[in-house]
């Protein structure tokens, strides 16, 4: 009550606007009555009140009407003013406009699951932002190369490197935060390297602990979702190639000439975040990728507890597909091969759908691919229909010097399945209107 007698303080602009708005309702009431007790037997009961009426407006009822319209506009006119008084110094309006918009409309989007790590995972976010902020980024911790290495070795923290990219991608906040976010460090033998959001990043892990550090961060840069750490454990990968030859560390295996037969953990047995394993349970779609396949998906596919709350859960799953192959990770992969490399990791075929580029890359673009022994990723067809897998093919070529995903249409790609695997009945409008504003993109 207290709080509430402050908008009654001088200065603020607002009692007016109240006193307008009681005055104009004062208005419609008085038109109400007058307008039925006129009309009907009652005006006996209305005694004085109604005498003054006809003494004012006389007998004639459109003077009543334009007096109930008058206090209805005065209402609207005040309420508006009040409101305007009231946000305005709060947020410019602009801003009102967009976290209503995002509280209201994006709320009841699609809940997506999104597990993976690198630039594909970020291509992803910044798509889906615009549809729904129901979005959980799932991301990899097993980085140890640059500025995330470096903090990781002497802070024995987590990498923040892919996990800062997400939350940057999902952001809702003032482009110069975004840019002090990625800015790095060009001078200084410390800092040299380092991006600010790693750093930040550190800080806040130093304070509240890794996990809590990533949710402030979150809450600082506004995101659309929210972004977790797939383990809190300090993990490393190691590969074992088909000579047998052992690589440990995330920055070398994306280095070895030799083709890869197994990845492994290290810890293994490492243990999801509860939270992860919430957020794949109540999921109306699981994506993972786009990525690099051995050190962006598979360390988080290996985490104890991952694969079987996907295998549990009643979501879409889906699969997205890397454009290119990978020189040394997934050289000559076709997109079935993807899928027999999961398989074979995690016992099982995981996914209801594969999302593929079906969209012809330009001569200059993959001579360009071609001279660093990268190629586009082979649709084989038949071998995938064996894998009793429904094959997604679209054009998500984004325009560019480089073949990545178009975050747009990838969404809209994603979203047109999530939203018939909503478990909540009461969101169906919802859903349809999404479906409207989504657009067409035809699978084959």
């Amino acid at each position: 009550m207290r709080r509430f007698l402050k908008l009654l303080y001088p200065g603020l602009g607002i009692k007016r606007w109240l006193l307008l708005m009681f005055f104009g309702l004062l208005v419609v009431i008085a038109a109400i009555l007058a307008l039925i007790l006129g009309l009907s037997d009652l005006r006996g009961r209305a005694g004085i009140f109604y005498q003054h009426v006809l003494e004012v407006f006389g007998p004639r009822p459109w003077w009543l009407f334009l007096l109930l319209i008058t206090g209805l506009a005065l209402i609207i006119f005040s309420g508006y003013r009040f409101l305007r008084s009231l946000l305005g110094g709060l947020t410019p309006a602009e801003k009102t406009v967009d976290a209503l918009y995002q509280s209201r409309y994006l709320k009841r989007g699609p809940k997506i699951v999104v597990i993976g790590g690198g630039t594909g995972l970020s291509t992803l976010l910044r798509g889906l932002k615009e549809y729904t902020s129901n979005i959980t980024a799932v991301v990899t911790v097993a980085d140890d190369g640059g500025s995330s290495g470096q903090l990781r070795g002497e802070l024995g923290m987590p990498p923040p490197g892919d996990i800062r990219n997400c939350l940057v991608a999902l952001a809702d906040t003032e482009p110069l935060l975004e840019t002090l976010f990625q800015y790095r460090f060009k001078q200084g033998d410390s800092l040299g390297g380092h991006s600010f959001g790693n750093l930040f990043l550190a800080a806040m892990s130093q304070i509240l602990g890794f996990t809590e550090a990533v949710k402030a961060s979150g809450k600082v840069l506004a995101i659309r979702g929210k972004v977790l750490p797939v383990t809190e454990e300090n993990l490393k990968l190691k590969a074992i190639c088909i000579d047998g030859q052992e690589i440990f560390g995330e920055s070398n295996i994306g280095l070895t000439p030799e083709p890869i037969s197994r990845l492994e953990l290290v810890p293994q047995g490492s243990k999801a975040l509860p939270e992860v394993l919430d957020a794949i349970a109540g999921a109306d779609a699981i994506v993972v990728g786009p990525g690099s396949l051995y050190t962006s998906l598979l360390p988080n596919l290996l985490v104890m507890g991952v694969v079987d709350a996907i295998a549990a859960s009643k979501a879409a799953k889906m699969y997205v597909c890397n454009i290119m192959t990978q020189v040394q990770e997934t050289r000559s992969f076709t997109a079935s091969d993807h899928l027999e490399v999961i398989s074979r990791h995690v016992g099982t075929n995981l996914f209801d759908y594969i999302i593929v580029n079906k969209q012809p890359i330009g001569e200059e673009l993959l001579q360009r691919y071609a001279e660093e022994g990268a190629e586009p990723v082979k649709i084989d067809w038949e071998r995938l229909r064996k894998y009793g897998i429904k094959v997604l093919a679209a054009d998500l070529l984004q325009p560019g010097q480089v073949a990545w995903h178009n975050p747009q249409a990838l969404a809209k790609m994603v979203l047109g399945k999530a939203v018939f695997h909503s478990h909540n009945a009461s969101r169906l409008l919802d859903n349809l209107l999404l479906e409207a504003r989504l657009g067409k993109i035809s699978p084959e």
